[in-house]
């Protein structure tokens, strides 16, 4: 498959064609309607509270050790090394 999908020259274009296939192969076979991506698409832009058109991301947390700000859900601190066991951002 390798090539299979033309670069092109800029990647949010190669993007929105690759989420266009998806969307009619998806309607193809599932039966799914454009009204059913609508509604999906506006549940997920509410997650944060606002109709915006935005996800806003996850707010960072501190680490166990250091208490430096990381991205949540990381394994392991990017400025001291401490190991992050999965359940900790999950209480």
């Amino acid at each position: 498959m390798k090539n299979a999908i033309n670069p092109g020259r800029d990647p949010i274009e190669r993007q929105m064609i690759i989420s266009e296939a998806i969307w009619e192969l998806l309607k193809e076979k599932t039966g799914l309607t454009d009204e059913d991506l609508v509604k999906k698409v506006r549940e997920i832009d509410l997650r944060d509270g606002v109709l915006d058109g935005r996800v806003k991301p996850e707010p960072p947390v501190a680490c166990p050790k250091c208490n430096k700000k990381m991205k949540k859900g990381s394994s392991t601190c990017v400025y001291c090394g401490h190991i992050i066991p999965a359940d900790v951002f999950s209480r």
